[in-house]
């Protein structure tokens, strides 16, 4: 929702610190009389509010709509901020893999969509555009990831025939080493004259 009130028309950084006010209770007739004597806030005023100054009303109205829209947005931030800090441990719990750990960061992207509200002059279809958009890119990474890991198990599959007919081609090349020497698994005449010998059998 596209909001053009005199708030919404201040600088981003000074929409942060109203918001902040607000969260912490601060009182609307103070944070009045602090925006009124704001350069930039007096210079916006005089161009577009005839110079009207900022009211407790104006204030009102804000905390009813713009400051709920930034209320939601952290909320998602803060929701992104916890995957962040949890990267270290699901990158263990996946064993690693980059995409689950992509994955994750796009659907915590989806979140912060959900919540945001409409940019400056970007109407409804636009943000439900992006977001389709974002579910595209989520479905493709996931149809990649697991199209890698089919890839794996055919990979290892391969590698273990490999294996047993390398170890076939062993077995079958002593076979060929023993018929080629007939006498090498046979009882020679030294070890027999050896056995006689120590057993005194003659």
């Amino acid at each position: 929702m596209t909001r053009h009130g005199k708030i919404a028309r201040l600088p981003h950084a000074i929409r942060e610190q109203i918001n902040r006010r607000l969260q912490n209770g601060d009182a609307n007739k103070q944070t009045a009389e602090w925006l009124n004597t704001l350069p930039e806030v007096r210079s916006l005023l005089e161009a577009e509010f005839d110079g009207q100054p900022i009211n407790e009303v104006n204030l009102s109205n804000w905390k009813l709509g713009g400051s709920r829209d930034w209320e939601a947005q952290q909320e998602a931030l803060e929701a992104v901020r916890r995957f962040g800090a949890d990267a270290a441990e699901i990158g263990q719990a996946t064993g690693g893999q980059l995409a689950d750990q992509l994955a994750l960061c796009m659907t915590a992207r989806i979140a912060v969509a959900l919540h945001q509200p409409a940019a400056e002059g970007e109407d409804a279809a636009a943000q439900l555009q992006k977001l389709r958009q974002l579910l595209a890119d989520l479905v493709a990474l996931r149809k990649g990831d697991q199209n890698a890991q089919w890839l794996r198990i055919e990979r290892d599959k391969m590698d273990l025939q490999l294996k047993k007919s390398g170890a076939a081609a062993d077995a079958r090349q002593r076979e060929i080493e023993a018929l080629k020497n007939p006498t090498a698994n046979c009882i020679t005449k030294e070890f027999i004259e050896w056995f006689e010998k120590e057993f005194n059998l003659f």
